[in-house]
């Protein structure tokens, strides 16, 4: 692999976990009570969050973004010792990318221009995770590893 593929795939999964931290950091701030940024404002803030499923919710998001910084990072350099999680990690950043892209492209078709803010967030998080996947695919010399 040439210096230039490995550095994109590098600030690719670094672009990747900076992505993922960011997405976390409102459903953290929601789940510790401050309505700061919540889509329809404090008053929709107040509704959603009466209900236990939304906290648990915001707590469901954070753990996988926290997950996602985890699979971004180990997928930065691929590792032939390390093939079996590897490809569990490659697994894991084409699903979560398939997501994310999936739920950017609906709420584009569905909100369009009402949305700037959260169908642009996931559309992004879910090319850079697809990325990810991609470069990180195993070298042809590595694909019969097991």
């Amino acid at each position: 692999m040439s210096r230039e593929a490995v550095r994109l795939r590098s600030a690719i999964s670094y672009a990747a976990c900076v992505w993922a931290a960011l997405f976390a950091a409102p459903h953290t701030w929601w789940a510790l009570g401050h309505p700061a940024g919540f889509p329809g404002g404090e008053a929709s803030y107040h509704r959603f969050m009466s209900s236990t499923w939304r906290y648990w919710y915001d707590v469901a998001v954070i753990v996988l973004s926290a997950a996602a910084i985890v699979v971004a990072a180990q997928l930065r350099r691929s590792s032939i010792r390390h093939a079996r999680r590897q490809r569990l990690a490659r697994a894991a950043a084409w699903a979560g990318g398939g997501a994310l892209t999936l739920r950017g492209v609906a709420g584009l078709v569905v909100d369009g221009a009402a949305d700037p803010v959260w169908w642009p967030t996931f559309l992004v998080g879910g090319v850079l995770f697809v990325s990810v996947a991609w470069l990180a695919r195993a070298p042809e010399h590595t694909a019969a590893v097991p």
